[in-house]
């Protein structure tokens, strides 16, 4: 078995004392990370699926560097729509792993732990465009080839949500716009749907669970705050006194399992 701790969402300030939403995320960050460094059992990896910080700036990530640096488990990061790939990679402690594009504004990898290949993808588009997503080609292309060269199973992790979820403004706002064309890729690359153990993400701040095709997408929902997620929500009212939230995922040699830790914060 591998064990995987997947977060998302922390929107880390400036300063310990930066709130937003009538929360102060640095607090509730560092209540997130005694816990998992306190579970009953050691975690094999752990991913950070972006929004590291509130804004892109180098003092929220030395903040952040604070916080996760006391992780008892390597760490890896994807870029939320929030967050600056050349920020995280100059700040930081991301664990090692290989590009998968040559681009030094992109934080796009992938690394080996035991039986299975990871993947995280850099689909953050420029704020002006919105809080969307979108996968540059070259990764698509990159995803596609990389999948052709190994027989390995394989899971992939990144910020934005690939399909609708029943919610007018979050299918509005938060998908990604290629969602279908990494599908795509997936459902070719896995004709047995063997290979690919599901694809994994943050950014709507609640937990969904989607199933297309025979593949598995899990959004998890946000330690720092929630948004509602009902089927005629406008802008999304926001829950500032939910629980501290993570996913733990265990990849078995057959078969991937979520569970969904919800702590009092």
């Amino acid at each position: 078995m591998l064990h995987v701790i997947h977060f998302s969402d922390t929107h880390l300030g400036t300063t310990p004392e930066f709130s937003i939403r009538g929360v102060t995320p640095y607090k509730r960050t560092l209540q997130l990370i005694d816990i998992i460094n306190n579970l009953d059992f050691q975690p094999d990896l752990i991913v950070h699926t972006g929004d590291v910080t509130n804004d892109p700036l180098a003092e929220a990530y030395q903040l952040a560097v604070e916080c996760f640096s006391s992780l008892k488990a390597p760490i890896y990061f994807s870029t939320g729509n929030h967050d600056d790939a050349q920020l995280i990679k100059q700040h930081l402690p991301i664990s090692p792993q290989t590009p998968l594009v040559d681009d030094q504004d992109r934080l796009a990898y992938h690394w080996d732990m035991g039986h299975l290949r990871f993947y995280c993808l850099d689909a953050k588009v420029p704020e002006e465009q919105g809080p969307h997503g979108e996968i540059p080609q070259n990764q698509l292309d990159a995803l596609r080839e990389d999948i052709a060269s190994h027989d390995l199973p394989y899971a992939i992790f990144l910020h934005f949500p690939p399909f609708r979820m029943g919610s007018i403004w979050m299918d509005e706002k938060l998908i990604l716009t290629n969602g279908p064309a990494l599908h795509q890729i997936l459902k070719d690359s896995s004709p047995d749907r063997y290979r690919i153990r599901g694809v994994f993400f943050g950014h709507t701040h609640r937990s969904i669970q989607l199933y297309r095709e025979g593949i598995l997408y899990s959004g998890v929902a946000s330690p720092a705050f929630q948004f509602s997620m009902t089927p005629e929500d406008g802008p999304p009212s926001i829950d500032a006194g939910s629980p501290l939230v993570f996913n733990h995922i265990t990849f078995l040699p057959n078969s991937t399992a979520i569970k969904e830790y919800t702590i009092s914060s």
